[in-house]
């Protein structure tokens, strides 16, 4: 069972209340948490109130010292300009390392002082003319938080730096392949590893999705600019199934953020698989699909099988799965041969068919499970691709203003069932949270 960090420091201030009353003792506290992958000695319980007001007062302080500063910017020498902005950036990054070796609050300090390095670069840029291509200082600014995030182990500045490096990555993908995401990527892996954070995991995944659809895009169109075809669809579905087992591989772990992690990579790229079902339950984007393909010389098949082919043997040796699950799995790298091999014209309408099958068969089992299981996620997930699958139908062959409205009153009187339902179906005093029953 798996219980989202709200819910974990609500249960050890519980455990600490009950063992200060004697109703259990620390080591019986301790056994409990451990099973949600926390202590009653874990120090990640001050007030998120407190942080995120101190943070947003910090940030003001900032603020309010870069207007003052750009007030008289032009009437301020040049060198002192640049030696008051590599002091202001040493002296909050100075004080939020003296913070934290005190094992005090100096996550804050060092999230301004990021922020602060990162205008640093781009103010003494502009006062010395230096450097035209302008992704350079973003790529110098997350390189920059790098180190920093990985010797204090912040899921903050960790984030801070993937999301300056998607900003180099989305701008520099413009000009050249952006090989040099992967130091990143591999920052944002070990910071997650050390901090023991699932979502820090999930995050870096994305990010790692996004770049390699970029480097694709630039196999397409090197030396000149990237270009995003169809065979993008297909790598992605390789990757998919990828992360779809990766994640049912690391649900046993007995490490509590690697089953974290195994659950929310399972939940996303299920929906991730669900979304990119939709285009295709129409003739029209299935045709288009197919006739774009390039066959078998296509890049975006042969790194969508370098993924689909190890999802399908983790598939073939995991027992654990949904077979229906399993099945799709193990039959990915034989669609995306077929799809790249077969006649495009022909295949196009009995494609659309198998997708339109493939989902509705999806929307039931994920229904089934979730009733079975106690899985949230899975029941409301069903329903809601019923309800997508009934209304795409009724726009594609009938269509119109007033009956449109019919079919979202229908739809939320079918939510409203659904809702109450599983409501009614659930023990009392249990709930669901995060996807996962509470037992």
């Amino acid at each position: 069972m798996q219980l989202l960090g709200l819910l974990r420091r609500e249960l050890r201030s519980e455990c600490r209340q009950w063992v200060e009353e004697g109703d259990i003792s620390a080591e019986q506290g301790n056994r409990i948490l451990a099973r949600y992958g926390t202590s009653l000695d874990d120090g990640c319980d001050g007030s998120l109130a407190y942080k995120v007001l101190v943070g947003i007062a910090l940030l003001f302080v900032g603020m309010a010292l870069l207007l003052l500063v750009s007030a008289n910017w032009e009437d301020i020498p040049r060198a002192v300009r640049m030696l008051g902005l590599i002091g202001t950036t040493l002296a909050l990054n100075g004080m939020g390392i003296y913070q934290y070796l005190k094992r005090e609050a100096g996550l804050g300090w060092l999230f301004v002082g990021s922020i602060s390095y990162g205008a640093s670069i781009m103010l003494i840029a502009q006062i010395y003319h230096l450097g035209e291509h302008y992704p350079d200082g973003l790529f110098y600014w997350a390189l920059g938080i790098a180190p920093m995030a990985l010797l204090v182990r912040s899921r903050v500045l960790a984030l801070l730096m993937l999301a300056v490096a998607l900003l180099w990555l989305l701008n520099e993908g413009k000009f050249s392949p952006p090989w040099e995401m992967v130091l990143f990527i591999a920052a944002a892996l070990g910071v997650a590893r050390q901090a023991r954070s699932a979502g820090l995991n999930v995050v870096t995944v994305a990010v790692t999705v996004g770049w390699l659809n970029i480097l694709l895009a630039w196999f397409y169109g090197y030396p000149w600019r990237p270009d995003f075809d169809t065979g993008h669809f297909t790598m992605n579905m390789g990757l998919l199934a990828l992360v779809f087992m990766v994640g049912h591989r690391l649900a046993p772990s007995a490490s509590a953020p690697m089953r974290r992690t195994a659950t929310l990579l399972s939940l996303w790229s299920l929906r991730g698989y669900l979304i990119l079902l939709i285009p295709f339950t129409f003739s029209s984007a299935c045709s288009a699909y197919m006739k774009d393909l390039q066959g078998f010389s296509d890049p975006g098949l042969w790194l969508g099988l370098m993924a689909a082919i190890p999802a399908a043997l983790l598939a073939l040796r995991d027992g654990g799965a949904h077979p229906l699950a399993r099945g799709l799995v193990m039959g990915v790298p034989l669609l995306l041969v077929l799809f790249h091999g077969m006649d495009r014209e022909a295949v196009a309408v009995p494609m659309a068919v198998m997708v339109n099958l493939l989902a509705l068969v999806s929307a039931i089992v994920l229904i089934q499970q979730g009733l079975e299981k106690g899985f949230s996620q899975y029941f409301y997930s069903g329903v809601g691709l019923l309800l997508v699958l009934a209304m795409i139908r009724y726009v594609d062959l009938v269509g119109d203003y007033v009956g449109g409205a019919v079919m979202f009153l229908i739809a939320a009187a079918i939510l409203y069932a659904a809702a109450r339902y599983w409501r009614d179906r659930q023990p009392p005093g249990q709930g669901t949270q995060g996807g996962q029953r509470h037992e």
